[in-house]
């Protein structure tokens, strides 16, 4: 087994983290002695003001006009469950793609329950919405890139598509945020976590809401404003986020989007699409294997999906790991897109190269693959 780990499920969360986040986060657990809106002595104020600098941090880097309707939350399953029952109600009818993770899918099968009408999109050759033909509905729900294929979607040309018919756009950013360039301007929705191409630590994401979009309270507690009142404050962000943020994770989520700032994105997208050349044009000159999605590179996110006829995935991932090689097997949270791929259920390997993935680092995995397969065969 090798020394060095070489990681590569990125998909799942960012690893390694850079300095500056790392640095970030125990800053504010080390020096940050407050709580923001609980109390008016310097450390209290000192989280208020980093905790409203992030907003605006996040606010520029995805276009979004109003920093303080960004609601932070501990992951983008929370965000979207924020979003989807608290903007979608009995009689509304609302369309998700065939590629959502389960974070879409259990929260928007559960409104069923109350009286949403709920249906799958038409959909491209990808699984994602059909820009040309979207539905009559009032809701649309969608990754903007897939977990499973990497399907990258034009997300300006869909908000665009969405405004003329009058359907509100709840876009899940989770696997393309901070890899791929996102002006978000345009989308009612957006919802991010932290943890994976934003570089921040585990444990937070955000939701912003447009301007119009109101959506129910979701948590009661305490805020920190109008203490008063029985009721949650009607301002925003307070509303939305009830009881002691996560001061830490806010901080490291801001040191990540502000590192990527630096590189820039995209340089950080012009490195991954060459990883992924090399990754795809390998594993394609592998007898017995199969990779999925989309078949150019602009079109993919960060990330590969296979399997190995005779093999199952969590064998080939197995044996990766006992090389040193990290990957990540199984149906990843969104059995519809196996279902719609083929791959339904024994699910597949994915391959999640990150920003500090090297070359090499992929030509290790291509010949630990190599010596899997002849093993095997």
């Amino acid at each position: 087994m090798r020394n060095k780990l070489v990681y590569l499920d990125n998909a799942a969360t960012s690893h390694p983290k850079p300095a500056t986040v790392i640095n970030a986060v125990g800053k504010a657990i080390a020096g940050i002695a407050g709580s923001p809106g609980r109390g008016g002595h310097k450390g209290s104020l000192a989280a208020a003001r980093m905790m409203f600098s992030a907003r605006e941090t996040i606010a520029e880097f995805f276009g979004l006009s109003c920093p303080e309707r960004i609601v932070f939350t501990r992951n983008a399953t929370e965000g979207l469950n924020i979003a989807i029952k608290g903007l979608i109600h009995a009689g509304h009818k609302v369309a998700i793609s065939r590629l959502e993770h389960n974070s879409v899918i259990r929260p928007i099968m559960a409104r069923k329950n109350v009286g949403v009408d709920v249906d799958y999109a038409p959909c491209d050759n990808n699984g994602l919405p059909d820009i040309v033909n979207l539905p009559d509905v009032d809701y649309l729900v969608t990754t903007s890139a897939s977990n499973v294929t990497g399907a990258v979607i034009n997300t300006q040309a869909l908000a665009s598509a969405c405004r003329k018919k009058n359907i509100k756009l709840i876009l899940d950013a989770a696997q393309s945020a901070g890899s791929i360039p996102l002006n978000a301007k345009d989308v009612d929705v957006l919802v991010c976590s932290g943890h994976k191409g934003l570089l921040g630590p585990q444990g937070i994401g955000f939701v912003y809401f447009a301007p119009g979009m109101e959506p129910d309270c979701f948590l009661e507690g305490g805020t920190g404003s109008d203490s008063e009142s029985e009721r949650m404050p009607d301002i925003w962000p307070d509303k939305f986020e009830a009881g002691t943020p996560n001061v830490p994770g806010v901080a490291g989520l801001k040191a990540g989007i502000e590192y990527i700032k630096r590189m820039p994105v995209a340089k950080i997208r012009q490195k991954e699409l060459a990883t992924l050349k090399l990754l795809i044009s390998n594993l394609k000159d592998m007898e017995g294997v199969t990779v999925y999605g989309p078949g150019k590179l602009s079109s993919r996110a960060g990330l590969v999906s296979f399997n190995v006829a005779g093999i199952d995935p969590s064998i080939i991932a197995d044996e990766l790991d006992s090389q040193g090689v990290a990957v990540r097997a199984g149906l990843h949270c969104a059995p519809e897109a196996h279902k719609f791929i083929g791959s339904f259920p024994q699910g597949s390997v994915r391959v999640s190269p990150g920003p500090f993935t090297a070359l090499k680092d992929i030509n290790i995995f291509i010949e630990a693959m190599r010596r899997i397969l002849k093993k095997k065969r």
